[in-house]
């Protein structure tokens, strides 16, 4: 069972189980440590958004480069640090990140091909990991721009993207600055009218896993993910293009009010609103901040029966 799954299966039945003292697992926020993240645009380039109230990717590429309209094209990536200080080696332990929604307009036709229809076409984040060895891993919050976000190499062509994954020379021992590590749509809406401020997006694979064993293995006590949106500037979808895909940084902390969220159309009875709607995203003393970007490390989910992220929570930080 992949991992969100799992995950999804044991929030829905509200498990909340402590864990052994010998259960190694983590809940790692952007709020703990050196922890960062931030938002770098192409059309701004020198400008640093470290301290903004939101994390988005957009992009939309109307003009070609030279032409006059090019600066109104669009294309921005979200930028994530996480401290690993005190984890032991990943062995068959699992990752993920985890982001939540910030804004109250995802709706079908922002997730959706609901023109065709084609209820199997849905957006979604692409991530990449930068290089373990990359020196662009030393990035602060309050000095990255799209200028000098590591792992890009802008062409100064607003609504392209710029990111660095070829191998230079492929002798190594630096391959790709940045690495491919997978994409992630957002959910199916079903019966809801939009996704809930929030509400979760949860990305594992074992591209992932590879990427934090390898930071691990090697000592580095930071890993940086870079995610944006997968489709292109071109994609006919209208209503895909120039639209902000936002998600809650630390610096969110409380969450947007989300009163209009129906988890339930066609049950005209039911309550409305995010169950998240105002949630506090204040870090604690432990620097946990429940909504801001996550990175998670558990067992397998075999070894594992019945925790839910809840119970993750409650771990925080917890460091081996």
């Amino acid at each position: 069972m992949k991992l969100q799954r799992w995950f999804a299966s044991c929030l829905a039945c509200g498990a909340l189980v402590g864990i052994a003292s010998s259960t190694q697992a983590a809940v790692i926020p952007t709020s703990f440590g050196v922890g960062a993240d931030a938002e770098v645009r192409e059309e701004t380039p020198t400008t640093n958004r470290g301290t903004s109230n939101e994390l988005a990717t957009r992009i939309v590429d109307n003009w070609p480069l030279g032409n006059a309209n090019d600066g109104n094209d669009r294309n921005s990536f979200i930028y994530l640090k996480f401290d690993l200080t005190g984890q032991p080696l990943l062995g068959s332990k699992k990752t993920a990140v985890r982001l939540t929604y910030r804004n109250t307009n995802l709706t079908p036709n922002r997730i959706a091909d609901t023109a065709t229809p084609n209820p199997a076409n849905r957006t979604g984040i692409a991530f990449y990991g930068l290089h373990p060895d990359h020196a662009g891993n030393t990035w602060t919050e309050s000095g990255i721009t799209y200028l000098t976000a590591p792992g890009l190499t802008p062409d100064f062509n607003n609504g392209t993207k710029d990111y660095d994954t070829v191998d230079p020379d492929g002798a190594g021992p630096l391959v790709q600055p940045l690495i491919p590590l997978g994409v992630e749509l957002f959910g199916a809406l079903g019966t809801q009218n939009r996704l809930p401020v929030g509400g979760e997006m949860l990305f594992d694979s074992l591209a992932l896993d590879q990427f934090i064993a390898s930071a691990l293995t090697k000592g580095k006590t930071t890993v940086t993910i870079v995610a944006g949106i997968v489709h292109d500037g071109k994609v006919p979808i209208n209503d895909w293009k120039n639209f902000n895909y936002l998600f809650n940084p630390k610096e969110m902390t409380t969450l947007t009010v989300d009163t209009g969220y129906d988890s339930d159309t066609t049950n005209p009875s039911n309550p409305l609103g995010s169950p998240w709607s105002g949630a506090s995203n204040a870090t604690d003393a432990n620097g946990y901040s429940p909504f801001s970007p996550q990175l998670l490390i558990v067992p397998e989910p075999a070894s594992f029966a019945l925790l839910g992220l809840g119970a993750l929570g409650m771990l925080a930080v917890r460091r081996r």
